[in-house]
C-alpha cells in the first residue's frame, strides 16, 4: 500500500468517526438521555452495544462533546449522557449548517 493509498483510508475511517459523533451529538441534542434511547435513535440495534461505545460514545466522549451524568459510577445501570457546552456549540453549528442547506436547496 502506497503512502497517499494510507493516507485515503486514514480520512475515510476519521470521516466515517466525524459522521457517527455528529450523529451522536444530534441524538443527545438538548436532553440527557440513556443509552437505550439513544440507541434507538440512532437506529442501532439493542445487541451492538460494543459497537455503540467503540463508534459513536467514545470518540464523542474524547472529542469532548458528550459527559456521562453520573461521571463518579460510570457501569451506574441507568447512566445517561449529556451534551458539554463544547458538545452544545457542536450542535448548534450543525442546526446552523442544515439550516444554510435546506435554505440553499429552496
Amino acid at each position: 500500500m502506497s503512502v497517499s493509498e494510507g493516507k485515503i483510508k486514514k480520512d475515510q475511517v476519521k470521516d466515517k468517526v466525524s459522521e457517527r459523533v455528529r450523529k451522536l451529538v444530534k441524538a443527545v441534542g438538548r436532553e440527557v438521555v440513556n443509552r437505550k434511547g439513544l440507541i434507538a435513535t440512532l437506529g442501532l440495534r439493542q445487541q451492538g452495544i460494543r459497537n455503540f461505545r467503540m463508534n459513536y460514545l467514545l470518540p464523542a466522549r474524547e472529542a469532548g462533546y458528550v459527559e456521562m451524568q453520573y461521571a463518579r459510577t460510570p457501569h451506574y445501570h441507568e447512566q445517561a449522557y449529556k451534551l458539554t457546552q463544547k458538545g452544545l456549540d457542536y450542535l448548534a453549528e450543525i442546526e446552523a449548517q442544515e439550516k444554510e442547506a435546506e435554505k440553499d436547496q429552496n
